[in-house]
């Protein structure tokens, strides 16, 4: 039994892994400020039951965007979905000014479909949100880019307890956003993210205590999940709450854009179902859960804590549509003006490896230039990817315009667009489609 046990958190693991998506002001004195330890109640071993909720149904009244557009939105999602053969459900929202274009094709689960209202596990294009409350409160006085761990966390009872030799005292503030600071990914120990599984205790610092390996220089970059967790673990210290509280206080409410933050909050019983390889336990591909001896509540639970502060909110394409255009449109209001300019401005000087492609990478936001027939398209945004999920937020600067698809499986294959993958092939073609419109419409 024991042997079953382990092996089924392996597998859990293995599905679960944070995946990327494959192409593939002055401040004060933070010396003077108090150290909150926030007390995550995830300490409890048993995964809740899901949660009825009705947060992701659609209350806000929209314009529609013209006729000619939705049919050929729908044309283009249509012809790369159908192109492919491995897939389940998706879900897409197009956003501008208040236009809002919503579209759900496929499974959810066995015996439902996805909706526009349907939850998803949206990986790590949940980092959108960190970079946004780590630069609001750089914003508001609380640190500055130029602060090591060390300086901000030497007062967390935990912070005694992280390897030195593993992670670098001196990294800072802005190495930790741009994925440079050298730090190993914790995700690398497959064995210490097996315990969050079985184990009654575990606070998110534990993830950083997985971290195996000696730190590198800082400077190069290198994308790992480390970075996340110890921002989070700082925004959560000098915000004075838990993390998806901070979210719901800076963003969800004043925003009325919605996603709920794994482990702490109990995931929807209408939450897609991951699919994928269903090996071991039966061949082909198709839903996970159905296949698996466990159940989703044990499955999205311990993925909570492995995907805490990275990669572990639910939403929606509607919401998480809203939410890249309130963060990168100068008519957004997630965060003031500056911060919005320190954002898009935090780009690297060369292009990186990064999700399967070149792009340039800031502050856990990538950029991307799409070829049309007019010239190119540059839109900015973060996939996310893993456990039988995947997902992608674009939005363009130029056409004002932002795009959110959601998928409950990991749609890696190239899409009939034959330049990129599926959902890729979806968010250029629509910004291309759009760009055609505006330009006919002048």
């Amino acid at each position: 039994m024991l042997k079953r046990i382990l092996g089924m958190s392996v597998i859990l693991l293995l599905l679960g892994a944070c995946g990327r998506e494959e192409d593939v002001k002055p401040t004060s004195e933070v010396l003077t400020k108090e150290v909150v330890i926030i007390a995550d109640p995830s300490s409890n071993p048993t995964p809740p039951t899901s949660l009825i909720t009705d947060i992701f149904e659609s209350k806000h009244v929209y314009e529609e965007f013209d006729s000619r557009l939705k049919v050929d939105f729908k044309e283009i999602a249509d012809k790369e979905f159908s192109s492919i053969d491995q897939k389940a459900g998706i879900s897409i929202a197009v956003y501008t000014k208040n236009k809002i274009w919503i579209y759900a094709i496929g499974p959810s689960d066995t015996s439902r479909i996805m909706t526009a209202d349907t939850p998803v596990l949206i990986g790590s294009t949940s980092k959108t949100f960190m970079s946004a409350l780590i630069l609001k409160q750089i914003d508001d006085g609380l640190y500055k880019l130029g602060d090591s761990i060390e300086f901000l966390l030497s007062g967390h009872p935990d912070y005694s307890s992280f390897d030195k030799d593993k992670i670098n005292p001196n990294v800072t503030i802005k190495e930790l956003l741009s994925m440079t600071s050298g730090l190993p990914d914790y995700n690398e120990n497959q064995d210490g993210k097996n315990e969050f599984f079985k184990t009654e205790f575990w606070k998110p610092s534990d993830n950083v205590l997985l971290a195996q390996s000696s730190y590198d220089e800082s400077g190069k970059f290198e994308y790992t999940d480390t970075n996340v967790v110890l921002l989070g673990l700082i925004a959560e210290a000098f915000g004075k709450r838990p993390l998806g509280e901070l979210y719901n206080e800076s963003f969800y409410r004043p925003l009325q854009v919605y996603a709920l933050s794994l482990p702490r909050d109990v995931t929807p019983f209408n939450t897609a179902r991951p699919y994928d390889n269903l090996s071991p336990w039966s061949s082909g591909f198709g839903n996970v859960i159905d296949a698996a001896p466990f159940s989703f509540e044990h499955y999205m639970f311990g993925q909570g804590r492995i995907r805490w502060a990275c990669c572990g909110l639910v939403s929606t394409a509607e919401h998480l549509s809203r939410w890249g255009y309130e963060l990168y449109s100068e008519n957004g209001l997630a965060i003031s003006e500056y911060s919005r300019d320190i954002l898009l401005n935090s780009f690297s000087e060369q292009k990186v490896s990064f999700a399967g492609t070149k792009q340039y990478y800031g502050y856990l936001i990538s950029k991307r230039e799409y070829p049309t027939l007019k010239g190119s398209i540059i839109a900015v945004g973060h996939p996310g990817g893993g456990g039988g999920y995947s997902s992608l937020l674009r939005y363009s600067p130029e056409l004002d315009l932002s795009v959110a698809i959601l998928a409950n499986s990991p749609l890696k294959y190239k899409g009939a667009c034959k330049d990129y993958d599926t959902k890729t092939c979806i968010a250029s073609s629509i910004f291309e489609k759009y760009e055609e419109f505006l330009t006919y419409e002048r």
